[in-house]
């Protein structure tokens, strides 16, 4: 039996925008380096908010001042 393997891509971008949240499908993450603590809490607020906008989940992954989001469909 094979198990087929499928990573997705992951996309890095200086900040996460409505502009790219909207642009995103379901499965796609992209990744940002925040410059301190309060910016990494502003674009987590960002995706937060979309999702009612967008009638989508988007989570959200730090790593030290690297934050992953990714998209799932409807919540």
């Amino acid at each position: 039996m094979t198990q087929k393997v499928s990573e997705m891509a992951v996309k890095p971008v200086e900040k996460i925008t409505r502009e790219r949240l909207r642009a995103m499908r379901n499965g796609d993450t992209i990744t940002t380096q925040c410059a301190d603590g309060y910016d990494m809490d502003s674009q987590k607020n960002t995706a937060y908010a979309m999702q009612k906008m967008e009638n989508c989940r988007f989570a959200c992954k730090s790593d030290g001042l690297q934050l992953s989001v990714t998209r799932y469909g409807a919540s």
